[in-house]
């Protein structure tokens, strides 16, 4: 059983809008689609705010607001995407303190078994009158839905249209009996019409002839794009006529989208009289069967209407607009980012103008906010917040945006000229001059579409990072996405190196700030005082009367001074004493602040002075190898297996307890000691904890004994190496009870363990990697948060956070040391040791996604590999250079190659012209490193590509770059879709085919030959191998899984279902992952039926949303728990920019929390929200059969987590628990379930 979990939610934004609340502070919002969610933002003088997230159980298509003005409240319309279309019906509320809240008043099924999917036009929209709103999502028909007068669903019914192939539509008139609709469609001649019928609602349908007001009229289709997408769809908006404009403009529709803005006008009252009587003529004529008279009508009719106004569009393909304020002007996005302004000015004539205002990421939608803001929602870049701008805010030197030569364009100076002298032939300007008037006022990123990637641990940390292809357009990129709290540098020491530890001190015990801080190096200890905010000075003083500076100091810290009350009972005051621990003793020191100096009490306290009479001997010879200091106890520990317990009283030391430890007959040698109290308010602690070098293994030793023993009260197991450092360490300071205290241990081998102390037992043991050096541990408060900071190859910040111990990667490599620092200059900081020397600094946001952005801009990245023996990245690319609608792009690809720590780029190789790459492959042999590309050509006329190459790259570096040249290739016919290697030899999916090539470099020419193929296919477009297996994706039929022995393609087995898969991935020999173009998951396991084996389909999932690619691993710090039921096995991506995680689950586990999600299920739905069951449901566009009626073999791990909610909730807890009967009644305890749901969390 697998769970399916979230790591980072999809970042693409698929629409968005502004609406307005009556008397509410704030009143105007902004609300942000995602495709599975919406975010709503309160729009403030200071910027926007986020007010509130809602999931959406769906792809999210198309949001509407109905308007109409309510104090408090707004419905919200949202329609979802195939394969099952629905209308659902949200309450935004504004609650009188200011909070908001989302509430689903109505789910509408569109979905129809039978019914063809809208090709162009699956949109939603709603009348300016609020009265009704209109789905298109299936050919032929629209949804209506009459709409009750707070905005709430009334009723709805289906209305059939002759127009299949429909292209946008619009209100152009609203009254409560009768509305009118503008359509533009593409006719069974392939023509655009544009044209408008009225909708009855009385009479539940359209009308069968066009309406008077726009009867149908040509648009020229040459104006368009002929590749009609998303991207290609040309739109219309309704444009109304006002009391200001000429006399004879009763309205009319604008067209967007293609070579030409084009504004029609309606049909005025008097035409539209005289062609009432005409239709009377027409309809005697079809009577008497005129036929002939009846075409040449026709034909008139086509040839009457001309354009009110056009104006050229000299860029690409129009993906968003949105309209301006009140006024006539409208924002226009291409493709590409390009961005203009469209006005319209219809007083004394018509004219529409075009100006150039800048470049933006390309727009997937537009929403006008005010004062010259809007928002620019994207799909392939970050989504931004920008402003329009009078005057040029940047690149003063560069065209505003680039315009063919045959287009004539004006300046902006020159604008007002042209527009008051007009020539009326002309109906349209554009302006465009120097600078972009747009500037950003904030950024959001997106990951999306991610096409590849691949997970990498490049500095051999053990933190694993994502680097991936994504964007697209003009923001092509690689992202590198790692995990990991923030670290913000404040300030420097250089010249400081083989620092071991760090110690910050302060004046007194008791003071807020730090005042010094201690290093010890290899060899020597150094002081530094902090003097102000901006200097930092060594104070090393006088070695004979201060701190020991010519040896490396094991402990050092602030204590408090002994006393007795007037009960006569120890009690503990504020001093300024300081002790310091070397390998010969210890030392008392005291600060003067007079001379701000800190000066020996007494001489050294040697280890001879702690012997008892007569046994001196027994000192002798030792040395102090670890220590721990708290308020009012040293701990020592010293070679052949000593551990001593030391008080200070009245300036001297004493001595309270000692123990030896013997293992196997032999002196057992301490790596590591710890008195750090567990409970914050004590000045002391009842427990020490002690590791060992040769045992492995740590001992907590109680001091609770009155006769002066230190017996032990829990033993670790024997762990992975030797303990390096130890904390027996509270993260709950207010807890009494102790329930948090966890003993850390940082161990030789690069891993901390974990251990959850309580009643005196260690239980729950993990280990977590943090590299491969030794690991030390200091306890850290950062602000008030308690922490514990684990530094070896790389820096670890352990939190309590959701209720379980997190570790969170700090983004710094080569730490040594680290302690935490608060001065009045760097308040609730932390001071870290490098090589260089220290780093003063904040950390925030501790389980921070990190993400780097490496900009590509049109050149796009398509595929990522990494060769590791030159340290590099290669990335194939296709770079489209804009063109306007209509006319051909150039498309050209190449091979780009970065350093994989900097990603400075390294090396550059061109393809042919016209030659797309597809796939890479990177291997190693003995003569050197090779990158294996396959590309595709298409040509002109060619809808498929009919050929292409696969080739092979030498790659050679040096310290500056690194060479590429073709060695060998191979022409095929058809597109090498996906390359993979098997037995060393590469395999490539080309077509049908899976052909196998073995690469020869024997007498200094390198080769390759064809040794295997395989065409029982129809389009294998995905591959993926292990071993002497390949799994190879058919996109229009299913999987197959073949073996490779003695040269030949075997088949193992096949499954025959209609799968179309779009990636898959093996996960053993045996199993296998795979997602299809319907946004399914599915598992396969191989099984042996006797005399074949057979593909057993043992999972299938509704994810809602497209997987590009599978990577084994995780991106967290992986947890590793001796007994965990969990293991995260798969990462997966998305075209929207989800990056989830696939968590084995053991059996036992997976029954109870399958009860779980059917029982948490039940309960949501009788509590008024959906139905997850029938939503996780695998879906097609052809139905679904009893068969998928629920989803198997995965588990909603996001929605399980949602249990969580409910834990301080008895009534629901105890619903969920019992089920609906007594069969459903769950066995697993609810605490059980909530450790578990918690150990999920920290696996995505």
């Amino acid at each position: 059983m697998k769970v399916v979990t979230t790591f980072h939610q999809a970042s693409s934004v698929v629409d968005s809008l502004k609406f307005r609340l009556m008397n509410e502070q704030p009143s105007e919002f902004l609300v942000i689609a995602k495709s599975n969610r919406l975010d709503i933002y309160a729009l403030l003088p200071e910027g926007l705010r986020h007010q509130q997230g809602f999931d959406i159980w769906g792809r999210v298509r198309v949001i509407r607001a109905v308007p109409v003005l309510s104090r408090s409240s707004i419905s919200l319309l949202v329609l979802t995407d195939h394969p099952e279309p629905e209308l659902i019906f949200l309450s935004f509320t504004v609650n009188g303190a200011g909070s908001t809240g989302i509430t689903v008043t109505k789910y509408l099924s569109l979905s129809e078994r039978s019914a063809r999917p809208a090709e162009f036009c699956h949109t939603l929209l709603v009348d300016p009158s609020g009265g009704v709103a209109v789905a298109s999502a299936y050919t032929g028909k629209l949804k209506v839905v009459v709409l009750d007068q707070d905005g709430g669903y009334d009723r709805d019914f289906d209305a059939s249209i002759t127009e299949l192939n429909l292209l946008d539509i619009t209100f152009v008139s609203t009254s409560r009996d009768m509305y009118t609709l503008a359509m533009m469609h593409i006719d069974y001649q392939q023509r655009i019409q544009l044209l408008a019928r009225d909708l009855s609602i009385e009479d539940l349908q359209l009308s069968t002839l066009p309406s008077p007001l726009l009867p149908s009229l040509p648009v020229p289709g040459k104006l368009f794009s002929t590749a009609m997408d998303d991207d290609g769809t040309p739109a219309i908006t309704h444009i109304p006529s006002y009391k200001v404009d000429d006399n004879d403009f009763e309205g009319g529709i604008l067209i967007i989208g293609g070579r030409k803005i084009i504004l029609y006008d309606f049909v005025d009252v008097e035409t539209r009289a005289k062609r009432g009587s005409k239709k009377k003529r027409a309809d005697k004529k079809k009577n008497t069967g005129d036929a002939e008279a009846n075409a040449k009508e026709k034909e008139m009719e086509w040839k009457k209407r001309k354009a009110r106004a056009t104006v050229e569009w000299p860029w690409a393909e129009i993906t968003a607009w949105c309209h301006v304020d009140n006024k006539r002007n409208y924002l226009i996005g291409d493709r590409y980012g390009k961005l203009a302004l469209l006005s319209i000015n219809l007083s004394g004539g018509t004219t529409l103008t075009l100006m150039a205002l800048g470049e933006t990421s390309p727009s997937t939608t537009l929403t006008y906010l005010a004062n010259q803001v809007f928002y620019n929602g994207s799909h392939f870049g970050s989504s931004q917040l920008l402003q329009i701008t009078t005057t040029p805010s940047s690149a003063f030197d560069a065209p505003t945006l680039p315009v063919p030569s045959t287009i004539p364009t004006i300046s902006p100076n020159a604008l007002n000229s042209h527009v008051s002298g007009r020539n009326i032939d002309v109906s349209g300007y554009i302006v465009a001059g120097m600078g972009s008037y747009v500037t950003e006022l904030e950024c959001f990123s997106n990951l999306a579409p991610i096409l590849d990637a691949v997970l990498i641990d490049t500095d051999g940390s053990g933190q694993n990072e994502i680097v991936a292809c994504t964007g697209g357009r003009s923001t092509g990129s690689v992202k590198v996405i790692r995990s990991g709290a923030d670290f913000s540098e404040k300030a420097i020491v250089q010249g400081l190196g083989n620092v071991t530890n760090i110690w910050p001190l302060k004046v007194t015990y008791r003071a807020p700030d730090y005042a010094h801080i201690v290093v010890s190096t290899l060899q020597e200890t150094h002081i530094f005082r902090f003097d102000n905010a901006s200097s930092i000075s060594s104070i090393d003083g006088d070695k004979n009367t201060g701190f020991i500076t010519d040896l490396p100091t094991i402990a050092v810290s602030n204590v408090l001074r002994r006393t007795c009350n007037a009960d006569n009972k120890s009690d503990y005051a504020d001093s300024s004493y300081v002790i310091q621990v070397v390998s010969k003793g210890l030392l008392l020191l005291e600060y003067d602040p007079d001379v701000r100096q800190y000066s020996r009490i007494g001489e050294l306290w040697t280890l001879e002075k702690f012997a008892d009479p007569s046994k001196e001997g027994l000192w002798k010879g030792r040395e102090i190898v670890a220590a721990s200091i708290n308020a009012s106890q040293v701990v020592l520990a010293l070679n052949w297996g000593r551990v001593v317990l030391l008080t200070l009283d009245d300036k001297r030391f004493i001595k309270l307890r000692e123990r030896n430890f013997v293992h196997n007959n032999c002196d057992a040698e301490i790596s590591a000691v710890s008195c750090l109290p567990q409970d914050p308010a004590k000045r002391f602690t009842l427990n020490i904890v002690v590791g060992f070098w040769t045992s492995k293994h740590v001992e907590i030793l109680s001091l609770r004994p009155a006769d002066g023993t230190m017996p032990t009260i829990a033993t670790t197991p024997i762990l992975p190496s030797a303990p390096r450092s130890l904390l027996l360490y509270n993260f709950m300071s207010d807890d009494l009870k102790f329930s948090n205290v966890h003993l850390l241990i940082g161990l030789t081998n690069g891993s901390i363990a974990s251990f959850l102390y309580r009643n005196d037992q260690l239980l729950d043991q993990k280990l977590v990697s943090v590299g491969s050096l030794p690991v030390t541990i200091r306890s850290c408060q950062i602000g008030a948060r308690q922490t514990v900071l684990a530094c070896g190859s790389r820096t670890v910040i352990l939190f309590w956070e959701k209720e379980r111990l997190m570790y969170s990667p700090l983004i710094l490599k080569d730490v040594t040391a680290a302690a935490e620092l608060t001065t009045s200059a760097y308040p609730s900081s932390i001071v870290l040791a490098n090589t260089d020397g220290l780093v003063f600094g904040n950390v925030n946001n501790f389980d921070k996604l990190h993400i780097r952005s490496i900009h590509l801009g049109l050149n796009n990245p398509l595929r990522v590999t990494h060769i590791p023996a030159l340290r590099v990245f290669a990335v194939a690319c296709r770079c489209i250079t804009p063109a306007r609608i209509g006319d051909v792009e150039d498309i050209n690809g190449s091979i780009q190659v970065f350093d994989d720590i900097s990603f400075n780029k390294l090396g550059h190789f061109n393809l042919e012209p016209g030659e797309e790459p597809t796939s890479l492959l990177s291997f190693t042999t003995n003569s050197g490193s090779y990158l294996c590309v396959a590309a595709a050509t298409l040509e002109d006329e060619d809808t498929e590509a009919s050929k292409g190459r696969i080739f092979i790259l030498e790659t050679m570096s040096n310290a500056l770059q690194v060479n590429m040249s073709v060695v060998t290739s191979y022409d095929v016919k058809g597109c090498p879709y996906a390359l993979t290697s098997v037995n060393s030899m590469i395999t490539a999916a080309v077509n049908n085919m899976v052909v196998v090539f073995k690469m020869d470099t024997e007498g200094g020419n390198t080769t390759m030959a064809k040794i295997a193929a395989w065409n029982h296919n129809y389009l294998v477009t995905s591959l993926a191998s292990r071993g002497d297996i390949i799994l190879l994706g058919d996109a229009i039929s299913s999987i197959s899984m073949l073996r490779l022995e003695d040269n030949r393609l075997h088949l193992i087995a096949r499954d025959y279902g209609p799968l179309w898969p779009t990636c898959v991935e093996l996960m053993t020999n045996s199993t296998l992952i795979g997602a299809n173009s319907e946004y399914n998951l599915y598992t396969f396991s191989l099984q042996n039926s006797g005399t074949r084996e057979l593909l057993e389909r043992d999972g299938n999932y509704f994810l809602g949303d497209l997987v590009n690619k599978f990577l084994p691993g995780t991106l967290s710090s992986q947890e590793v728990s001796l007994d965990s039921p969990m293991q995260p096995q798969q990462l997966f991506f998305t075209s929207a920019g989800l990056i989830g995680v696939i968590i084995d689950l053991a059996d036992d586990l997976a029954l109870d929390l399958t009860g779980l999600q059917r029982n948490l299920s039940n309960y949501i739905q009788s509590q008024g929200g959906p139905n997850h069951t029938k939503y996780r449901a695998p879906k097609n566009v052809r139905g679904r059969s009893d068969a998928d009626a629920s989803s198997f073999g995965f588990l909603d791990g996001d929605f399980l987590e949602r249990f969580l909610q409910f834990v301080g909730n008895p009534q629901a807890l105890k619903q969920i628990m019992d089920g609906q009967s007594e069969p459903e009644k769950l066995t697993i305890s609810a605490d059980r379930i909530q450790k578990v749901l918690e150990s999920m969390q920290g696996m995505h």
